[in-house]
């Protein structure tokens, strides 16, 4: 079987952050976990919480795993999943539908960080675990 293209998707830095973000984070997950990861994203960067682009959520310091390695920030020659393509292309058109009940964090089912606690949640998707935090009370 031949590799996925480098980049089969309409090319902005932004589909690049998120598709580089999914290839590391979700790449072994179904077509569901993959979309979960990605909602994640497109969750944060629609909060004021954290910042307004993806590329910025992508990097943020301590978001992910992943991008907090230096030597994988940049990554040059990823032959992305056929999957991954997929998402990321609904994602950059606007038509990715959120199956996290916007979550904004997750983790592996093989942990348990601290800061799942304190936060609601909201899906098991895969082998990752979806949070979002809890409404306040009035």
């Amino acid at each position: 079987m031949l590799p996925a293209p480098v980049l089969a998707v309409p090319y902005s830095k932004q589909a690049k952050c998120l598709a580089d973000n999914l290839h590391y984070e979700a790449r072994g997950e179904s077509l569901a976990g993959i979309r979960a990861v990605a909602s994640v994203v497109l969750n944060r960067v629609a909060s004021k919480r954290w910042p307004n682009s993806i590329c910025r959520v992508v990097y943020q310091s301590k978001q992910f795993s992943w991008a907090n390695d230096y030597r994988a920030r940049n990554p040059k020659l990823v032959a992305y999943t056929q999957k991954v393509q997929r998402v990321v292309v609904k994602a950059m058109a606007g038509r990715l539908k959120d199956n996290t009940r916007q979550a904004t964090h997750y983790h592996t089912l093989a942990v348990y960080p601290k800061w799942a606690s304190r936060l609601k949640m909201t899906e098991v998707i895969g082998f990752h675990v979806f949070y979002k935090y809890p409404r306040r009370k009035k």
